[in-house]
Formats: structure tokens, sequence, C-alpha cells
């Protein structure tokens, strides 16, 4: 009489297909998911594929200004269904990273940004596009847990916020936005 049995696995060979799963999950978290959905492309491959244009906004409308000189308010923060984009940014624990934006001159960028309470160092701030001079213009800088208003971009290139974490834990950021610009990322 045959036996019937199903084979048994050892562990051995349960381990090697389950490391060889979470690896698997790993690189495409990294290769696909976090281009595609964050703009956020740790390999290149994202950019590469064409994923990182599948987290581009929608085109709108280009809302443009006369103003000469970049006018930040703080703006009431808008209700969560009427934000843009939200990402969370995970500022590592004593370090520090940017996240920007690329505006045309006067296009206009509405935030909101804040952390679970844990206050970070950030400098809001924009840099001309072409310069090779290191300029840049800060529009906020101090330590706090939140903030928010709107900018009207006083020239062309990039925009946003330098985050500094100068504590033992990991915080993370809330970032909802709205506006005429084409997200950048983590630089």
């Amino acid at each position: 009489m045959p036996d019937h049995n199903p084979p048994i696995q050892s562990v051995k060979s349960l381990t090697i297909a389950s490391m060889s799963a979470i690896c698997l999950a790993g690189v495409i978290l990294f290769t696909a998911v976090l281009p595609a959905e964050y703009g956020i492309d740790p390999t290149g491959f994202g950019e590469m594929a064409g994923l990182t244009r599948l987290s581009l906004p929608s085109k709108t409308g280009s809302a443009v200004s006369a103003c000469a000189e970049p006018a930040v308010s703080a703006a009431q923060p808008a209700a969560p269904s009427q934000w843009q984009d939200t990402v969370k940014i995970v500022v590592p624990a004593g370090e520090g990273l940017e996240y920007k934006f690329h505006l045309a001159k006067g296009a206009t960028l509405e935030y909101s940004w804040s952390t679970n309470g844990a206050a970070l160092y950030f400098d809001f701030h924009g840099e001309p596009q072409g310069d090779k001079t290191g300029y840049f213009k800060s529009y906020k800088e101090t330590t706090d847990s939140q903030s928010s208003g709107s900018l009207s971009a006083p020239f062309e290139g990039s925009h946003g916020w330098y985050w500094e974490n100068k504590s033992n834990a990991p915080v993370t950021v809330v970032l909802n936005t709205k506006g005429a610009y084409r997200i950048l990322g983590l630089m």
C-alpha cells in the first residue's frame, strides 16, 4: 500500500524560503513601491522605469502672483480631504534630511506638517534653479513640532524643508501640501 502522507519540510528549507520572501519583499519595496507611491527612489530604478512619475501630482493650473518677495503666511491649514499630497517622512535619530518641491516663480505651495509631538529643528527655504554659488533663502527657521502656511515662490527652483532630529529616537513628520509644484522628494 503506497504512503500518501505529504512530504515534511525541514526547518532549514522553511527558513530559506521565509528569508527569500522577506528579501524579495524588500527589493519590491525599494525598487517599485517607494518610487511609485512617495517619489522616494533610493536605487534609481524607479526613475529609470518611469515609476517616479506615478507619484507626481496631477497637472493643475499654475497660480501666479506678481509679488517679488516671498509671501509666507500662517494660514489656517486646509481640511485633510483638500490636501493634494500627503507624505510621511521618518527623520532618523541624530540626523537631518531635506524634502523638496520644484516651484516656478510666483507658484503657490500651501503646507501643514506635524510630528507626534517631538520637536525638530527645521529650516524652510528655497534655492534658485541653476545657482552655483550655494545661495538659499530661508523663509522660516526654528525648532517646533509643527508648522503650516503658504509660500508664493520668489524665484524658480527647489523649495522645502531641512529637518534635524537631535533626539535619540526617530521622528515621523506627516507633511500635507497643495499647490502648483513638482515633488522632488528626499534630497
